[in-house]
């Protein structure tokens, strides 16, 4: 297949491009800047070098068979204020408005990458029937729903969404925690009693090659393990593995002053989530089923 990427230089990208071309796919990606290094074999690998936000200036040649979304907004970590919020809510709509309309004009089936985000609680198991929860940073993906909303009413584009969970790995904002393990020290950000649902980078990856290869329009696919975890659960499991004996935790009333409340009631959100249907449906099957293999695997 030929196969056009926004984000393929990212942490999830870059991992589904590896598998891309391992199975000798086409893999063109979109990219500001292709010239630093990558996970991937870069000679097999086209580039076209520009902006999602100057879609209309992007030429593409050739067919295209699938256009895949995984790209995220750049901004740096810290504290968000309302009028830093407004600003990458302004730029996500621009991203997905152009990644859209690039779809329209290459005629071609789009996988468009939300999150697993949804708020449950007690016993509650959240599916790909339930509305995604805009709260804290996905309230970024407001203008999402709208323009899903036109795509299905329309009919507009083949359209196929995955949702996936929280993504770890070696790398990516991620490999930061990792390193910090590593250095002997892990922080518990509020109390740790939230469900967030967690999903291995590889196990990711292969989701999207599935969803690719057997294009099923019309669906949308939460991406996750076999098993609900509590934060403090997952992130005492990654100190232990690590060998790191401090552990710092952050309390609810500080962590909101120093995040600010975006990104408090992103990490403070309860989500419990089922991978019931991708498995059924694309007979995916996790290779870390939890988050206990997957933390396992990145001491090897």
């Amino acid at each position: 297949m030929n196969i056009l990427l926004i984000g393929g230089t990212g942490f999830l990208g870059s991992h589904l491009v590896r598998r891309l071309i391992d199975r000798r796919h086409e893999v063109t990606i979109i990219s500001r800047n292709p010239y630093h290094d990558m996970l991937f074999d870069k000679s097999r690998v086209r580039f076209i070098k520009g902006d999602i936000l100057q879609a209309d200036k992007i030429e593409i040649p050739g067919r295209v068979d699938v256009l895949v979304y995984t790209a995220m907004i750049p901004f740096k970590p810290g504290k968000i204020s309302d009028k830093k919020f407004k600003e990458l809510e302004r730029i996500t709509g621009q991203y997905l408005n152009n990644t859209i309309e690039l779809a329209k004009r290459l005629t071609c089936p789009l996988i468009l990458t939300s999150g697993a985000s949804f708020d449950t609680k007690g016993n509650e198991i959240a599916d790909e029937s339930w509305p995604i929860a805009r709260k804290g940073m996905a309230a970024l993906g407001r203008c999402y729903d709208e323009m899903i909303d036109i795509i299905k009413r329309d009919s507009s584009i083949p359209l196929i969404e995955m949702l996936p969970a929280q993504i770890y790995g070696n790398g990516g904002m991620f490999g930061k925690v990792i390193n910090m393990a590593k250095n002997g020290r892990i922080v518990i950000l509020g109390g740790g009693s939230n469900f967030l649902p967690r999903i291995h980078v590889n196990d990711c990856a292969d989701a999207y090659v599935l969803a690719i290869e057997k294009l099923p329009v019309g669906k949308r696919f939460i991406i996750s393990d076999n098993e609900n975890v509590r934060v403090k659960d997952f992130m005492l499991h990654l100190a232990k593995a690590f060998g790191a004996r401090k552990i710092i935790n952050i309390p609810n009333p500080l962590l909101r002053v120093v995040t600010g409340k975006h990104i408090f009631n992103t990490l403070t959100m309860n989500t419990k989530v089922s991978n019931d249907l991708i498995k059924r449906e694309l007979g995916w099957t996790p290779n870390y089923p939890s988050y206990r293999e997957g933390i396992k695997s990145l001491l090897e």
